[in-house]
């Protein structure tokens, strides 16, 4: 008897509206309560690399009612904690803790977004901790292969961080902080969601004062793309591989069976790629494959960490494993409904926090809550091979990267 996953739908957020601003609300009588604030604020290159890290920065750490360490400190009295994240067209603030401290908790995390410090001897401050920061972060291959991969995905579009020279770091015109607070952060608030017992609209009232219209301008990458890149790092253990390839947007109508399908190739430990490359081969602890999509493009990206005598070796497997799930990603029925139940477990929240996360994820990307859902529930109607659509799966790279080696191990695996 087939070992079938039962598809359990989560609980769909109530929409509400307060001023225009949407408000996502996961009700749950649960100890903990959840709170996040999505901004469309994108790392526009018109404004200096590392700019939003250090505005991040700032609002994370102090600002003008919480010297440094309290704001932190406040909420860690309440049973609290927040962090900021960065997306290439989104930032993100989100908080959980007990549920009785939800009201002063976001007393506390309004203060972060109203009252920041953009100016005078805090700012020169952080941005030698984020220099500093980014010089330590650079002396991994890993990161340096995450960079690299950046740069040539979306470079022409975005602002990057890791791929700007450090001096222009430390120069960085820190006077467009306040520009740029008030066109994205002051305007640009696309939603909230809370998980709680009730709604506490009084609270969140005055946040929609941030809800604006906005307008920028994103200039597209180049979808003819081609680079294979090869750089040598003293003392590097082994080599950083990154390898990505054009990939469908998140609102395609045949998604939840690309998602199927990209597991498989490099979404679980039995995937292809970790068959072939690390049990077979002997040459990674682990290699994934995961999307990367933002506003400007979608593609998928192939990540691993491999030894580094043998990196050529490693990229011929990943092509040979590639080009085999290419031309079928599910050899058989059994293997189909493996990844299936795989999938659908990941995809049901064990908590409303995890829930919460990724519907964070989706409103970040514009993807409806509903489209969310139905693609969980395609996936769960699968139950044998013949549900298995026609789907055309790519299988060239248009970017390569490798950190850690200057041989031309590219070129040589596509020879």
């Amino acid at each position: 008897m087939r070992f079938r996953v039962s598809y359990q739908r989560p609980p769909l957020p109530i929409l509400i509206e307060i001023d225009g601003l949407p408000i996502y609300w996961v009700q749950t009588e649960g100890p903990l309560a959840s709170f996040v604030a999505i901004w469309e604020a994108p790392a526009l290159k018109e404004y200096p690399a590392g700019l939003r890290r250090l505005l991040l920065r700032l609002m994370s750490e102090e600002n003008e009612v919480y010297p440094a360490g309290k704001l932190h400190e406040q909420l860690h009295r309440l049973g609290w904690q927040a962090q900021w994240s960065a997306g290439r067209d989104t930032l993100t603030l989100s908080g959980e803790g007990l549920k009785e401290g939800l009201s002063r908790a976001l007393d506390i995390l309004y203060t972060a977004v109203a009252a920041p410090l953009l100016a005078g001897p805090e700012v020169g401050r952080h941005l030698t901790q984020l220099v500093q920061a980014e010089k330590r972060a650079r002396a991994h291959p890993a990161y340096q292969g995450d960079s690299r991969l950046a740069f040539h995905l979306w470079g022409r579009t975005y602002s990057h961080t890791g791929s700007t020279p450090i001096e222009v770091l430390e120069r960085m015109d820190t006077t467009q902080l306040r520009p740029y607070y008030e066109r994205f952060i002051l305007r640009g608030l696309k939603s909230l969601i809370i998980a709680a017992a009730e709604v506490p609209f009084a609270l969140l009232r005055r946040w929609s004062c941030w809800h604006q219209r906005i307008s920028y301008e994103l200039p597209l990458p180049m979808q003819d793309l081609l680079i294979r890149e090869a750089i040598p790092m003293a003392q590097a253990q082994q080599v950083s591989l990154r390898l990505a390839f054009p990939w469908v947007p998140p609102l395609h109508p045949q998604y939840a069976f690309y998602r199927l399908a990209l597991m498989r190739l490099g979404g679980y430990f039995g995937a292809i790629l970790m068959q072939s490359v690390r049990e077979e081969g002997g040459l990674t602890y682990g290699i994934y494959a995961h999307p990367e999509r933002c506003l400007a493009g979608s593609y998928f990206v192939i990540s691993a960490e491999v030894a580094t005598p043998r990196a050529e070796e490693a990229v011929s497997r990943i092509y040979k494993a590639v080009e085999s799930w290419h031309l079928n990603p599910f050899p058989t029925e059994d293997v189909l409904l493996e990844v299936r139940n795989l999938l659908l477990l990941q995809s049901m929240p064990e908590t409303i926090q995890e829930w919460v996360s990724r519907l964070t994820r989706a409103i970040g990307a514009n993807v409806p809550i509903e489209f969310v859902v139905h693609q969980d529930q395609e996936i769960a109607a699968i139950e044998r091979r013949e549900d298995w659509p026609e789907i055309v799966l790519p299988h060239s790279p248009v970017v390569e990267v490798a950190i850690g080696t200057a041989e031309p191990i590219f070129a040589a695996s596509c020879g």
